[in-house]
């Protein structure tokens, strides 16, 4: 199948909750997701990962996967990006209401390429 440019109704829509850094209010991180982004980033703040994500969903053609997730309900892409020089993983699902994320994953990648490669 392959890596398909990300929906621009997605990331307009995920780049203004991200802009929000309403954390634990509009963006809610996964426990796993916490972890593995403290672990990778040096505990860097918050808001310098959302302005990496601002980044990449906002350049031109960005790629990544459409992701099928169980719960909870809405919309999910996996991509690659860059944070502070170094090749990151994003997994974000924009929920239905299109108004709040969940941060799955933001960290190093453990494979080398995407699920749908």
């Amino acid at each position: 199948m392959g890596q398909a440019e990300i929906s621009l109704t997605w990331r307009r829509d995920v780049c203004a909750v991200l802009a929000t850094e309403q954390t634990g209010i509009l963006i809610e991180w996964t426990a796993d997701a916490r972890t593995r982004y403290e672990a990778d980033s040096n505990f860097e703040w918050e808001f310098e990962l959302y302005d990496a994500f601002k980044r990449f969903l906002s350049s031109p053609q960005p790629l990544g996967c459409l992701v099928a997730m169980a719960k909870p309900a809405g919309e999910t892409y996996e991509f690659f990006f860059q944070f502070k020089g170094t090749r990151f993983y994003g997994k974000i699902l924009l929920r239905t209401d299109r108004k709040r994320i969940v941060v799955f994953s933001a960290h190093r990648p453990l494979k080398a390429r995407l699920s749908c490669d």
